[in-house]
């Protein structure tokens, strides 16, 4: 054996053995036979969804980075005892959710038709040198802290594992960060609805609207009683969002997605949020009810001579949405409630410029590929 080939069988070694060392921090729940959810054992939590078919192995969404996926995608591989991976799917194309993409070499990728221009943030951050030492530095800072709070909690071994496991994440999203890692963009895309027929279960893959992004999906396993909602329902108590991208025609298409899925007829024992454990049905109606009742009460406003100050006054979270939470000042959600309205105020004043182009809630649903 040339010492080339030595050198090469010891890298795949050792990384192997990292990668199988990183395993202690992969957390598993199986919801039935044929799915489960995997996460990074962390401060934070992002679900990832695993199903297995007659047709191959599927995952929903794919963490930060190749190097952080590497030992999620092992402990689901020796769960289901194949690794027969059919496709991979991406929710949308925020930090946590296709940066893995890479390792499923065979598989399709799938998303919306908005999720490779949703994706152009992560090529950009490596090719620009700025993007790259800003994007380094915030890492190193998440470190400083996460190693200064260690030994605040010493003595808990909840809490001193899930805080190793978030240093440890940031120590393998570092090293992919400073060697670039390839970002792979969807294979197959569609434009409202797409189906995956599997074998002995389907898929059903609906587009949302653009909203927390423009390229927002949920999945819907009806064999399985089971829909991932992706960030579109975040967690119980967070904020939905209507985006900087948003038109009338996606709060429309918000309402009436989210009316099909909590329709009686539609079974659904569970819903898989990206960062919350499993949710009910139920939960998306408070959804719902805020897109709803924002735009009543917004339109309301409006009618009565309201400027947007006076109306972000009077629709408070905690008066007119008690169900949801206020993040605090330093959540990347601060403050999210006030930019929806400022959204929707947009919204309405481009439905007033074009009233007869504001469109309507079945808009669209028709065109696929």
């Amino acid at each position: 054996m040339s010492r080339a080939i030595q050198l090469a069988v010891l890298v795949q070694m050792l990384l192997a053995g990292a990668v199988q060392r990183d395993e202690e921090y992969v957390g598993i729940e199986r919801l039935s036979g044929r799915v489960l959810l995997a996460y990074w054992v962390g401060t934070g939590r992002c679900n990832l969804t695993a199903i297995q078919s007659e047709k191959g192995l599927v995952v929903i969404d794919t963490e930060m980075s190749p190097r952080i996926m590497a030992p999620i995608k092992a402990r689901i591989e020796r769960e289901f005892r194949r690794n027969d991976w059919a496709y991979v799917i991406n929710t949308h194309a925020h930090i946590h959710h296709t940066g893995g993409n890479a390792l499923f070499d065979g598989a399709a990728v799938v998303g919306h038709e908005n999720l490779p221009e949703d994706m152009e943030w992560l090529v950009r951050k490596q090719a620009d040198p700025e993007a790259k030492r800003r994007d380094l530095e915030r890492a190193a800072q998440t470190l400083r802290n996460l190693r200064a709070a260690l030994p605040q909690v010493a003595g808990n071994r909840a809490q001193t594992r899930m805080i190793r496991g978030e240093i440890r994440f940031w120590e393998l999203y570092t090293q992919d960060m400073k060697e670039s890692y390839e970002v792979v963009k969807p294979s197959l895309t569609f434009a409202d609805r797409h189906t995956l027929d599997l074998g002995d279960l389907k898929l059903e893959l609906v587009f949302f609207g653009k909203g927390h992004s423009i390229s927002d999906i949920l999945t819907y396993v009806p064999q399985e009683r089971l829909l991932v909602t992706g960030a579109i329902v975040y967690q119980r108590g967070h904020l939905p969002e209507i985006g900087e991208q948003s038109h009338m025609q996606d709060v429309q298409r918000f309402l009436t997605v989210l009316d099909e899925f909590l329709a009686p007829e539609v079974p659904i024992d569970r819903l898989i949020s990206s960062h919350s454990p499993p949710l009910l049905k139920g939960d998306m109606l408070p959804v719902r009810n805020y897109y709803q009742g924002m735009l009543t009460a917004v339109r309301a406003a409006r009618q009565e001579g309201l400027t947007l100050p006076q109306t972000t006054a009077r629709l408070t979270v905690r008066r007119s949405f008690p169900w949801f939470r206020e993040p605090p000042p330093g959540d990347w959600a601060h403050g999210m409630h006030e930019r929806n309205l400022r959204n929707l105020w947009r919204i309405l004043d481009e439905e007033q410029q074009q009233p007869t182009t504001s469109g309507n809630a079945t808009e669209g649903r028709q065109q696929t590929r």
